[in-house]
């Protein structure tokens, strides 16, 4: 698994290097961040499987950033630990009411950790189960219309509340009808596929695809701008029209995509639907102005 540790100082104390030993000896992947203030900026950016947060931190301490952590719809379902000493129990306690998994107290003990992880990942691994049928599109494995639409309510709440930016890019491929009735339906949703995985590698881990319907797929991005919603688009734009479709005779299909930007800061009382209609408006307009482009709305 992948686990951010956020310690105290720059340098590894004796107890970060404990920690290192242990983490890599049970064979997982471990990022040390020095300092409070790096710490919910690396979360966003890593995407952990797990956060270890030493008792020590300040400004914010780790209480303030396991809160923040836990009320970001990106972020809420990642495990959260303190490394604590047995004496910081009102600390414990006050992490529980936040939404605390777990804590290690120090002296760390290797086995406890272990068993601890390893419990983790037994749940993770029962959770992506449950996840695939309920939420992911049977055919190209991203989320679901139902889905998307639930995560974007909150993530739209959460920008508000923050005042933090939020975009959304509306993609169909183009003259996919013509693929359909040229080389069949068979091929059609192998072509959908391939779509979803090449759109899927351009995307940062807090970003979320989902299939829309039909030929169509929409990717929420929360705490983006416009211009690195346009930037995104783009390289989205190029990695489907730079891919090779194969059709079953072994000639190359040529497929592009058509996308519609629709990006806010400062959010105002409106519901999704708007900045929903805002990308569908743009996408309509890069298909009116000749396809295999991006446009934003304004």
């Amino acid at each position: 698994m992948k686990i951010l540790v956020a310690q105290n100082g720059k340098k590894k104390d004796i107890l970060s290097k404990s920690l290192q030993e242990i983490l890599d000896r049970e064979g997982h992947m471990a990022t040390f961040v020095a300092g409070a203030a790096k710490v919910l900026d690396e979360v966003y950016r890593q995407s952990p499987d797990v956060v270890f947060l030493y008792s020590g931190l300040r400004r914010p301490d780790c209480c303030d950033i396991l809160k923040k952590i836990k009320s970001a719809p990106s972020t809420r379902d990642i495990p959260v630990f303190f490394v604590v000493s047995v004496e910081d129990r009102e600390l414990i306690r006050r992490g529980f009411t936040e939404g605390l998994y777990d804590y290690l107290s120090v002296p760390l003990f290797p086995e406890e950790m272990a068993a601890r992880l390893q419990n983790i990942e037994t749940i993770r691994q029962k959770a992506r189960e449950l996840e695939e049928v309920q939420i992911r599109d049977y055919l190209t494995g991203i989320y679901n219309r139902k889905y998307f639409m639930e995560r974007m309510q909150e993530e739209m709440e959460w920008a508000r509340q923050y005042g933090e930016p939020i975009a959304l890019i509306m993609v169909d491929i183009d003259f996919f009808k013509k693929i359909n009735d040229t080389y069949g339906h068979g091929c059609g949703d192998i072509v959908l596929q391939e779509v979803a995985r090449t759109l899927g590698g351009q995307l940062r881990p807090t970003d979320l695809l989902a299939r829309f319907g039909g030929e169509e797929f929409i990717v929420l991005l929360p705490n983006t701008s416009n211009s690195e919603a346009c930037e995104l688009a783009e390289c989205m734009r190029k990695a489907i029209q730079d891919a090779s479709f194969a059709a079953p005779d072994g000639s190359v299909i040529p497929v592009t995509i058509s996308a519609g930007i629709s990006a806010v800061h400062n959010l105002p009382e409106s519901s999704e639907y708007d900045l929903l209609s805002h990308a569908d408006t743009a996408l309509y307009r890069a298909k009116d102005a000749g396809r295999n482009r991006t446009v934003i709305f304004s």
